[in-house]
């Protein structure tokens, strides 16, 4: 299988995900007389829902972005890389459950848990996919730097899931902290690439 097959077929299952759920963003619906105070308290319940779907749209956001150039770098496909993506692709499907789950329970400890431990597996999955590309196959570099934050997020979901069930809102800051931890690769490099600019500049004159 050619790799530019596999990556198709992930970005239509990833498609289908965000789609699904989307359809969970449903407005309470309103008497046929209704007041503007009940208008509002029916987007006051909307709010946890989109909040709890705007993280995990990030995330998967991320993680798309994240695959793709990591395909952009393999050299080709190989029949463990198709079942390693798979893999990954499997728990990415089971995103929209606990998303719906924090939905309509945000402050209930087990649907952290439950969100926790999911987008854990996610994280885990896709360092498996990683691993296996960049050492077992080695057919795309092993960039380290990416492997920990790999490794970092992972450990601190199931640290997340467990935090849940003592405190909501730890649980909370860091499953929102972590999709903010991989802006910050692309800020490093950013400033590598200037500090390197200004290097050649000075050796110039």
């Amino acid at each position: 299988m050619s790799k530019s097959r596999l990556e198709a077929f992930s970005d239509g299952v990833i498609a289908i995900i965000i789609t699904i759920m989307v359809f969970d963003l449903k407005l309470t619906e309103l008497p046929v007389q209704f007041s503007r105070q009940e208008v509002w308290q029916a987007f006051s319940e909307l709010l946890p829902k989109f909040g709890a779907y705007t993280m995990s749209f990030v995330v998967l956001g991320i993680l798309w972005l994240n695959h793709h150039r990591m395909f952009d770098q393999l050299k080709h496909s190989t029949t463990g890389l198709v079942w390693f993506n798979h893999h990954l692709l499997f728990w990415m499907s089971l995103i929209p459950l606990p998303t719906a789950f924090l939905e309509k329970h945000p402050l209930l400890p087990e649907a952290g848990l439950f969100y926790g431990i999911i987008m854990g597996m996610n994280a885990f999955a896709f360092t498996l996919l990683r691993w296996y590309g960049a050492v077992r196959a080695k057919i795309m570099p092993n960039e380290a730097f990416f492997h920990r934050s790999n490794i970092i997020s992972t450990s601190l979901y199931f640290a997340g899931a467990g935090l849940a069930m003592v405190n909501i809102w730890l649980a909370y800051l860091i499953f929102i902290g972590i999709p903010l931890w991989y802006f910050l690769p692309d800020r490093i490099e950013a400033r590598q690439a200037k500090l390197q600019d200004l290097s050649k500049r000075i050796h110039k004159k």
